[in-house]
């Protein structure tokens, strides 16, 4: 009789197991994280900036994935989430980045950003970074005048989800600087159409 208990009891246990989060989050209860508030600039008005995502940048769970294990397979953090869609955590940080000043006013352009990646990569079960790749393009009167894909990584100092997310705001600002760059290398955003150099680079 006992035998016949403790198999199916065995059981249960290596199912409960299977289903634990494969990461260590800490103690109990969800932290909720964004990207945080960039230093506050002297700006006159943030660019303008639309940003869209496929239908997992709706949700707000923290994506991760194991290279070491299975790289096809997307997991997801049980005790973190963020505070927002990772779309709307994006340009909360880029608005924050991408202005412009008294001495360059706005060009013609809207920079539109699709949203393609936005996780937590782990090369090995201590060593992770974090990847960022957005579609950009630059639409002036409803027509897109250049367009070009930014892929970024940054390397997490520790191996869970606030490692991640420390990795995803470098990665959010070294995309901020690449951003910058580009527009002003496109001169069709120029009111003028000329090639004069637009908006302020901050490193």
């Amino acid at each position: 009789m006992s035998r016949i208990f403790f198999l199916p009891f065995f059981a249960l246990c290596l199912c409960a197991c299977s289903v634990l989060p494969l990461r260590s989050e800490g103690g109990p209860g969800m932290a909720r994280f964004d990207l945080g508030v960039p230093e506050a600039q002297s700006m006159t008005r943030p660019w303008r900036l639309e940003i869209r995502a496929a239908g997992w940048g709706a949700e707000t769970t923290m994506r991760y994935r194991l290279l070491y294990a299975n790289p096809a397979q997307v997991m997801v953090y049980a005790r973190s989430r963020w505070a927002a869609s990772p779309a709307e955590v994006l340009a909360q940080r880029l608005e924050g980045l991408l202005y412009w000043t008294p001495e360059n006013p706005a060009d013609a352009c809207t920079l539109q950003l699709e949203l393609r990646r936005f996780e937590q990569v782990f090369a090995t079960p201590e060593q992770s970074h974090g990847e960022l790749s957005v579609v950009a393009a630059l639409r002036r009167e409803g027509k897109r005048m250049d367009e070009r894909i930014f892929r970024l990584e940054a390397p997490a100092r520790t191996p869970d989800a606030a490692g991640g997310v420390a990795a995803l705001v470098q990665a959010s600002d070294q995309l901020a600087l690449a951003l910058r760059h580009w527009r002003q290398a496109t001169s069709a955003c120029f009111n003028s159409g000329s090639a004069e150099m637009t908006g302020t680079l901050r490193p």
